[in-house]
């Protein structure tokens, strides 16, 4: 194997972009398609290689195995069957018969916001095998306040019980394959977001490079936004190879820039790198003292960022649904698509427009029988979904007999759980669209995202608070982040209490 390649990627210099291109430099000079591994966190990036890849040298997705993640390649390689897998319901079913209720899930953000004591406790397990530490040496280090008597329990018992029926969780799987797994004949190997592997993943990534021509870690130690959940900075920041930092950024401003290399400054772990900011604007950094003072447009791309859960649920959403504003959060409008279709096209048919026979069906399915469409709605699911009806038709034809503007016409639960939130929005003005300007998000949701305009919220969770005071370092990465989402405009917004970021 020669030496390791390295490569930096600071916000917005085109690091999938670059790792993509490497992929078609491979394939030009001759490496068989099967001989390529590119191993990603995100589905996107390894779809774009896989449809890159196909339409350049006219292949097939089967042509390129080892373009995926590296828990599907575990999963693969061991010839694993769905139904093997760990899952929510093999979990709950679990959970009950060991007396702790799981939810499957905890906060991106490490808080465990409203998780149970068995998710603290699956978490702890889990985390201390990616790490490859004992789970007593992770209980000693965790500070959770869970007994050790109940966490040696909760262990004894997951493994007795995954033995039993014969289940694995995807870190088993990693365990297993590094153990033991088949490595295929790589001779190109590149490794994608390398800062946020844990000790395990890079036993398994060391597994892989093993007999490789070319190996290409790419990542950024600034945006390692992840040691709560085991990922390993260290491991990524001492790594040994020919390094090249991207120097261009596409994205980020002067401003924002010069904010960002404010708060890394104070990290000491890290790989020192130059970049220049995006040209043109310089950027526009602002503050504001409380959230419900901004100016928020649903013209302009806006992307709300939280330090913590607690903060889009307690202040975020509620203002913004008080101002009537259509907003997306999680990837979820705050309108469900099927509500609002439902208005859409019954408001349409109320204005003499017609509607597709599809559209009408969706309109039927959010109102209740008492409109006495039931009988109707046999004979229009006859007629060819794209066909075009008035609201005439649907009379003659479709049994309605419901009138009336939407929120009286359409009385199913979910309208009318939705009608106070619609109807503000509708007096204030705003639209009801399924692509709303405005995106919610935590900080950690966000990375790899950005927008023109980005609000922060300097707000965090007492948990939060205290590990910053404890592990500054990790705490300025997630800030870094957060600034450097930012394309155009960055409004910074005051804490509502002494526990605020200090930007």
């Amino acid at each position: 194997m020669n030496e390791t390649e390295i490569i930096l990627g600071p916000p917005g210099t085109g690091k999938t972009t670059t790792l993509l291109g490497i992929v078609d430099e491979e394939l030009t000079r001759g490496v068989p398609a099967n001989e390529i591994g590119y191993f990603s966190f995100t589905r996107r990036a390894f779809n774009e290689a896989i449809s890159r890849a196909c339409t350049k040298f006219s292949l097939q997705p089967k042509d390129l195995p080892y373009i995926r993640t590296l828990h599907s390649l575990c999963f693969r390689a061991l010839n694993l069957r769905g139904d093997s897998i760990f899952k929510d319901s093999t979990m709950y079913a679990f959970g009950k018969e060991v007396g702790f209720r799981m939810t499957g899930s905890w906060s991106e953000d490490g808080t465990f916001a409203g998780n149970t004591e068995g998710d603290r406790l699956l978490f702890m397990n889990n985390k201390a095998r990616v790490r490859c530490i004992s789970l007593m040496e992770q209980y000693d280090q965790d500070d959770d306040g869970l007994p050790r008597s109940t966490v040696l329990s909760f262990d004894e018992q997951l493994r007795a019980y995954k033995e039993r029926e014969g289940l694995w969780d995807f870190t088993d799987m990693m365990v297993e394959y590094h153990a033991a797994g088949p490595r295929p004949q790589l001779r190109t190997l590149i490794v994608d977001e390398a800062q946020d592997l844990s000790q395990l993943q890079w036993r398994v990534v060391n597994k892989l490079s093993q007999d490789c021509e070319r190996v290409v870690v790419a990542g950024d130690d600034d945006q390692a936004i992840y040691p709560w959940a085991g990922a390993d900075i260290n491991h990524f920041v001492n790594l040994p190879g020919r390094v090249r930092v991207l120097e261009q950024s596409w994205r980020v401003p002067a401003a924002m820039q010069e904010l960002a290399a404010r708060v890394i400054s104070s990290v000491t772990n890290r790989r020192p790198k130059q970049w220049i900011a995006r040209e043109g604007s310089r950027g526009v950094l602002d503050d504001a003292r409380h959230f419900d003072n901004i100016d928020l447009s649903e013209t302009e791309d806006t992307l709300i960022l939280a330090r913590n859960r607690f903060v889009v649920n307690e202040q975020i959403i509620p203002e913004l649904r008080r101002r009537g504003l259509v907003y997306e959060y999680d990837g979820v409008s705050s309108i469900n698509r099927g509500v609002q279709n439902a208005i859409v096209w019954w408001e349409r048919l109320r204005r003499g427009e017609a509607i597709t026979v599809e559209q009408a069906r969706v309109v039927y399915d959010k109102m209740r029988a008492k409109h006495g469409y039931k009988w109707g709605f046999k004979e229009i699911k006859q007629i060819d979904d794209g066909t075009e009806v008035t609201m005439a038709d649907l009379r003659a034809r479709g049994g309605l007999l419901a009138d009336g503007p939407w929120f009286d016409a359409l009385d199913h639960k979910d309208i009318q759980a939705a009608a106070p939130y619609v109807r503000s929005v509708l007096a204030q003005g705003h639209k009801l669209t399924t692509s709303p300007k405005i995106r919610v998000s935590t900080i950690h949701g966000s990375k790899g995202g950005q927008a023109d305009r980005v609000v922060l919220l300097k707000d965090m969770a007492w948990r939060s608070w205290r590990e910053y005071e404890q592990n500054p370092e990790d705490e300025a990465r997630v800030w870094y982040v957060a600034i450097t989402r930012a394309k155009e405009r960055l409004t910074l917004v005051e804490s509502n209490s002494p526990q605020g970021y200090p930007l």
